[in-house]
C-alpha cells in the first residue's frame, strides 16, 4: 500500500514528528511510505525507505500553519498523480480531507488525533500568563478557536477513520466534538532499540557540556505555556538544596522569558540550564544522564517524551492531566502530581533523589511496561490495520 503520511511537523519538531518517524519506519516492511511536512529551512530529514517531500517553510510548528496549507492545496494532486497513494494519513485535526475534495481528489482517509484546539486552549489559559507571554501559536489558538473547532468538527464527521493516541483523547473529542466515525484508540509508541539506557560516558560525549553535573532533572518539549514551564521554575526553589540538583530544560521556544523569569525568581543560571533544541538523534543520550525527568504540563494526550525517558531508564514525574494516568502506573512506573502545583512537583522530585532505591525499581518496571506495551512495532501493527479495513470499506 502506498501511504501518503501528511503532517506540517516532522523531525526534529516535537511529539508529532517523532509519532511520524517512529510509525513511518516500522510500516516499510510492507508498505511505501511517503512523508509530506514542512521545510524548517535546515536539512531534509533522512530516514531509512522513507521518502519525503516538503511544502514550503515555517519557523515555528504552529499545527494549521497556512503556508503548509497553500502549499498542500497547489501540490498534493501532483503528488498524487506521480505516486498514486491508496491512502492519506493525516496528523491533526485541522488538516481535513476536504481541501482535496474540493480539488476532485477521491482517496481514503485516516486521521491521528494528537490533541484538539480545545484541549490545547484549556492548557494554555491555565498557565495564566498575559497574552504577550504567549508563543504565537498558542496565541493563534485562543484567537482562532470558533473557527478551528469549526474545522475540527467538520472533520469528525467526514473522516473515513479516526486514530485517537488515548482514551482520553478520545472521550473528549466524542463528548466536546460529537466525533463519530470510525475510529480506534492506539497509543504512541516508540523505538525501544534506540532510546534505552546508556553508558554515562557515551552520553557525555555527546553533551560535554554537562560533564561533571550531578542530580540533573530535565524536561524535554516545546518551551510553551501549556507545557508547565512557570510550575517548574517555582518547583526549583522548592527542592531541597541537599540534593544539589540542575534544572535542564531542552527544546524550542523563547528560552529568554523563561529565563527572565527564573531570574526573577531568583534562581541562579548555573541551576538552571536552557540549552535549546537538541537533535532527535541525539535525544537517547540526554536522558540518561537524568535523575529524573518531569513533565509539569497543563494538557497532554500521550507524550511521547515521558515514554522515551521511561524506556532509556530515568525515572518520572509527570503531572496528573489527559492521558499522562494511562502511561504511568503511580508509585511503580513514575510518579504523578496534580498541575499548577510547585509544591507537588517539588516533592516528587525530592522523593526520586532522595530514594535511590526506589528510583531504580521504578525505572526497571517503566522500560519493561514501554516494551511490553508502548513499543513503535505494536504501534505500526495496530495502525496497519486501520489502513486495511479503511481502504477495504472505501466506496
Amino acid at each position: 500500500m502506498r501511504v501518503a503520511m501528511v503532517t506540517p511537523e516532522f523531525l526534529s519538531w516535537g511529539g508529532v514528528g517523532s509519532y511520524v518517524v517512529q510509525l513511518a519506519k516500522n510500516l516499510t516492511s510492507d508498505h511505501e511510505v511517503h512523508v509530506i511536512c514542512l521545510d524548517n529551512g535546515g536539512e531534509v530529514p533522512k530516514v531509512d525507505n522513507i521518502t519525503v517531500h516538503t511544502l514550503g517553510t515555517a519557523k515555528d510548528t504552529f499545527m494549521y500553519n497556512n503556508q503548509f496549507q497553500i502549499s498542500l492545496w497547489r501540490s498534493f494532486s501532483q503528488l498524487n498523480d506521480a505516486h498514486h497513494f491508496d491512502l492519506l494519513h493525516a496528523n491533526h485535526a485541522q488538516m481535513a480531507d476536504l481541501m482535496f475534495k474540493v480539488l476532485g481528489e477521491r482517496i481514503p482517509s485516516v486521521t491521528t488525533v494528537h490533541s484538539t484546539i480545545g484541549s490545547q486552549r484549556m492548557g494554555t489559559k491555565e498557565a495564566n500568563l498575559t497574552v504577550r507571554q504567549l508563543e504565537s501559536s498558542e496565541r493563534m489558538t485562543l484567537f482562532l478557536l470558533p473557527v478551528l473547532k469549526t474545522l475540527e468538527r467538520m472533520y469528525m464527521s467526514r473522516c473515513s477513520s479516526l486514530i485517537y493516541v488515548s482514551d482520553f483523547i478520545r472521550a473528549w473529542c466524542q463528548e466536546k466534538l460529537g466525533a463519530d466515525c470510525p475510529s480506534k484508540v492506539i497509543h504512541n509508541g516508540i523505538d525501544t532499540t534506540m532510546f534505552h539506557p546508556k553508558g554515562i560516558d557515551e552520553c557525555l560525549e555527546r553533551f560535554p557540556t554537562l560533564k561533571g553535573v550531578d542530580n540533573i532533572v530535565l524536561f524535554s518539549g516545546r518551551m510553551i505555556a501549556l507545557k508547565g514551564i512557570s510550575t517548574a521554575l517555582n518547583a526549583v526553589k522548592l527542592v531541597d538544596r541537599k540534593h544539589d540538583p540542575t534544572f535542564v530544560f531542552a527544546g524550542n521556544g523563547n528560552a529568554e522569558q523563561w529565563k527572565a523569569m527564573a531570574s526573577g525568581l531568583g534562581i541562579s543560571p548555573d541551576r538552571c540550564r536552557f540549552i535549546g533544541p537538541v537533535p532527535y538523534k541525539n535525544m537517547p543520550y540526554l536522558y540518561p544522564l537524568a535523575s529524573a525527568f518531569m513533565l509539569p504540563s497543563y494538557s497532554e494526550s500521550f507524550p511521547m517524551t515521558l515514554l522515551e525517558s521511561m524506556a532509556c531508564g530515568t525515572p518520572v514525574i509527570a503531572t496528573d492531566v489527559g492521558g499522562v494516568p494511562e502511561m504511568i502506573e503511580p508509585g511503580s512506573t513514575g510518579l504523578l502530581v496534580p498541575p499548577k502545583n510547585a509544591t507537588a512537583l517539588a516533592e516528587g522530585i525530592n522523593t526520586i533523589l532522595g530514594d535511590p532505591r526506589l528510583a531504580r525499581s521504578m525505572c526497571m518496571r517503566a522500560r519493561d511496561r514501554v516494551l511490553n506495551e508502548f513499543s513503535a512495532s505494536v504501534m505500526a501493527q495496530r495502525t496497519a490495520e486501520v489502513y486495511k479495513s479503511t481502504v477495504d470499506g472505501w466506496s
